[in-house]
């Protein structure tokens, strides 16, 4: 192997290819739209959860084609809140405190990674933490 061959080879190795997507700050006209956990699938198939953000603060999520919650939510840093109304499940209906109950939520999702049409979040508590790719829709 020629000299020049093997210094271009450690270079390259030495510094990576170069990235190609841009870093992208979590900013409201970013988040603004219908993102799907099911990749891009979900977006088609309508069977994954979603979350829409509205650009004016409010949101919607559900699963399939059914809201399940609306409210508020912004983006500070790396963390989107989410204050949510949550309507009645069918799993509520065992317990009668909360049968046919609206209920208030608040969600803290830690945003891990972002990139052009995804991101990366851990949500949940220490006991049930989930890692979710959020993938951009429209």
């Amino acid at each position: 192997m020629n000299i020049r061959r093997l210094l271009f080879l450690a270079i390259f190795t030495l510094f990576g290819t170069p990235s190609f997507a841009a870093d992208v700050t979590l900013t409201p006209e970013y988040l603004s739209g219908k993102w799907s956990m099911g990749g891009k699938e979900g977006c088609e198939s309508g069977a994954a959860g979603y979350v829409i953000f509205h650009g004016n603060g409010t949101m919607e999520a559900g699963r399939e084609a059914t809201p399940m919650s609306v409210g508020f939510w912004s983006a500070k840093d790396d963390e989107i809140m989410m204050h949510m109304l949550v309507s009645p499940a069918k799993s509520d209906e065992s317990n009668v405190f909360y049968r046919g109950k609206y209920s208030y939520s608040y969600l803290g999702a830690n945003v891990l990674e972002t990139r052009q049409g995804a991101f990366d979040i851990m949500m949940g508590t220490s006991i049930d933490m989930v890692r979710e790719t959020m993938t951009k829709c429209d």
